[in-house]
């Protein structure tokens, strides 16, 4: 049986953590109503703060957890989330669901990427298996929801009604005084091919609102997606001519020049320094990725 959706719009609730520069870069959607959802957890650090505010908000039943991938700052908090509120199914990827049951490797994977940030994301702890439901189990009116691998091998997209839960398969949107900051997720290992598709799946919808999990809505899902398109592809260009030059410091040159020639980044010149040092962090790692997917074509 398919389930009638009768909520309010999205809302955000920020979690910041005790990383400079990250306190305004996660957060979780939640959706209020008939039934309660909550898109994408966090991570173990700032848990507690997500039930807090549910709780301030006199939400003391959540229906569905869906997450978008199971990266340890959107899923780490999942354990102890369900410990509040046991009645809530989880969706995620099928592929990823042994990870969440069992995380000693997702914790190993994420300690060896993430170093201090992942002890400052805190640890995730394991997660019962029925406490999952499949995609296919959740029904509800005018939902879709969308396999779109790219910034994590296993990744969905949440498309229901007027609103598109991306998480990071559009990107990183960052909003100052109404100009764009966007930038690719795209860590070792990434796959170019395997990423504009999931952008091209999103761009078959029709046009709507899109919530990203790094950090805001625009309102036109067809506009910045395109945009995004053209971004992948400026930076493969780059990258390649920066790979040819033989150059000794890729990363390094990568992130000046991309800072110089992509006009999505132009807002990086707004943010405070240690905003600055966390998107230079990202980019290093984003650019490794584009570096591995290039080498891997000679």
């Amino acid at each position: 049986m398919t389930a009638k959706l009768i909520s309010s719009s999205p809302f955000s609730l920020e979690l910041p953590q005790k990383i400079p520069g990250w306190e305004q870069f996660i957060q979780a959607w939640v959706i209020q109503g008939n039934p309660t959802i909550v898109v994408d957890v966090g991570p173990r650090a700032s848990v507690d703060s997500l039930i807090n505010q549910l709780n301030e908000k006199e939400i003391n039943k959540v229906d569905y957890v869906w997450l978008t991938h199971i990266h340890i700052d959107h899923a780490g908090g999942l354990a102890p989330f369900l410990v509040e509120f046991p009645t809530a199914k989880v969706v995620a990827p099928a592929r990823a669901i042994p990870h969440l049951i069992d995380p000693t490797r997702l914790w190993e994977g994420s300690l060896a990427t993430l170093g201090e940030k992942a002890i400052a994301y805190g640890p995730i702890d394991p997660v019962a298996k029925d406490c999952f439901i499949s995609q296919e189990d959740m029904a509800l009116e005018g939902l879709s929801i969308l396999e779109t691998p790219g910034h994590a091998p296993f990744h969905l997209s949440f498309c229901y009604q007027d609103f598109l839960f991306c998480g990071e398969s559009a990107g990183v949107f960052l909003s100052f005084g109404g100009k764009k900051y966007l930038r690719p997720p795209t860590p070792p290992r990434f796959f170019f091919e395997q990423t504009v598709g999931s952008v091209d799946k999103m761009l078959a919808l029709e046009d709507r609102a899109i919530y990203f999990s790094h950090t805001g809505i625009y309102p036109s899902s067809q506009e910045i997606l395109k945009l995004y398109r053209e971004q992948l592809f400026r930076w493969k260009e780059l990258i390649t001519e920066i790979l040819r030059s033989g150059s000794n410091k890729v990363v390094e040159r990568a992130i000046e020049i991309l800072l110089e020639k992509d006009p999505l980044l132009a807002c990086f010149q707004q943010m405070d320094i240690l905003s600055q040092q966390r998107e230079r962090f990202f980019m290093a790692n984003s650019i490794a990725g584009f570096v591995g997917y290039l080498k891997s074509l000679s």
